[in-house]
Parts: C-alpha cells; structure tokens; sequence
C-alpha cells in the first residue's frame, strides 16, 4: 500500500486524540476512547471517501483489491529496551483490551506511538482502497457514487458487520482495532500491521451491491 510521503496531519490528529484518551488518569472505558477521536476519525473516513470518488484506487476487480489489502507494510521499531519493558506491562493486560481499564503510563504510549500511527495510516488506507472499489464497481453498473455512503459502506466492511448505507457507520469498533493492533505490532515478536484477513475482507467488498452506494436519485 502507498505510504504518505510526509506527516499525514488528518491521521496526525486521530492519534493525538487516542494518545490523549489512553493517557487519561483514572477508568476509561472503550467508550470514551471513541468518542474522544470520534471528529477527526470520521473527517479521516470522509477524506478517504471523497478521495475514491475523485480518484479511485485501481481495484476494480475482487483479486486487486484482496493483492493490495494483502501487502504487508513494515512497523515502525522501538528500541529494545522499550519493547521489553512495554511486553513486561501489557502482555499480561492484553485480553480483551483490558489496558484500557486503568491509567496507561506515558512511557508506554510513546513507545507504542509509531506502531499507532503507522496502524491508523494503515487504517485509513484500507478504507481507501474498500471505498475505491465500491466506486469502481457503481460506476461499472451505470451509476454514480455517494460519497457518504461510499464512507458508510467501506467503514462497515472494515468493522465487519453488515453493509447499511441508511444507517451512519459506527466508528468505535474502527478506533479499537486500530489500537488492538498497534500494541500487538508494538510488542517484541508482534505482527505487523497488515490487513486481517485481506482475502475476506476483498470478497465482502465485491458482494456489495453496487447500486447501495450510489446516488439515490440514479436507482432504479
């Protein structure tokens, strides 16, 4: 996937936003994390969107789109002596996001930052190349794309729960898998952070149908 060649400040203020809820003393809740990104997420979705729509991202067919969400990006290292610490106090709290119950100290936040920006960025790309193809494929069916529900739709893929472009996307399932796995890629001998399921995810895309993202005045 094509990585920005400089600092992304829409997903810039995404990961400030996260920094800052995890950073919070006191219990903080899934919730809370969601809400606390929820502007800058859904401007990040929007963005990517419209950019489809503008310009989609060659991945017209189901096989394209499942190679490019498939390729593997590299993480971001942090130093060694960090990784250790950071795997000594999160891997015995990591089920189910438990850290995010407690105060997550500051030290452990700096060193999982590269692997958070790099898994929003990641995030963002994969929202890109879903909203790409949904417009590909209105297109080939005769129709024009809603950006909005192009957005919808490719945020629902990516969440994994069923496509609904007359219901607005919930993000808080999106910002808590980016975060899942930027601690997992952070960690000693940790994933990268790839697409999960790549080929799933492709052939979701593909059975949407086209004419759920179009324009509602061009279906029939």
């Amino acid at each position: 996937m094509r990585a920005p060649e400089q600092e992304d400040t829409t997903v810039k203020a995404v990961v400030n936003g996260l920094k800052a809820a995890l950073g919070k003393a006191g219990s903080i809740t899934a919730t809370g994390i969601t809400e606390a990104v929820d502007v800058p997420v859904r401007a990040l979705t929007r963005r990517a969107a419209e950019s489809a729509v503008a310009a989609p991202r060659a991945v017209a067919d189901e096989k394209s789109l499942a190679r490019l969400l498939a390729e593997r990006p590299g993480t971001p290292a942090i130093g060694s002596a960090a990784a250790t610490a950071l795997a000594a106090k999160v891997a015995q709290r990591f089920g189910r996001l438990k850290f995010f119950a407690r105060r997550t100290p500051m030290w452990v936040i700096a060193a999982v930052g590269p692997a958070l920006y790099a898994s929003v960025t990641r995030g963002s790309d994969e929202i890109g190349l879903l909203a790409s193809h949904l417009v590909h494929r209105a297109r080939a069916g005769g129709m024009e794309p809603d950006p909005e529900r192009v957005r919808r739709a490719a945020v629902q893929l990516a969440t994994g729960v069923p496509v609904d472009t007359g219901a607005d996307a919930r993000h808080g399932p999106l910002v808590l898998a980016w975060v899942t796995r930027a601690f997992k890629a952070a960690l000693p001998f940790g994933a990268t952070v790839a697409t999960r399921q790549p080929a799933s995810l492709a052939a979701a895309a593909a059975a949407v149908p086209p004419a759920v993202v179009a324009r509602s005045h061009e279906v029939g």
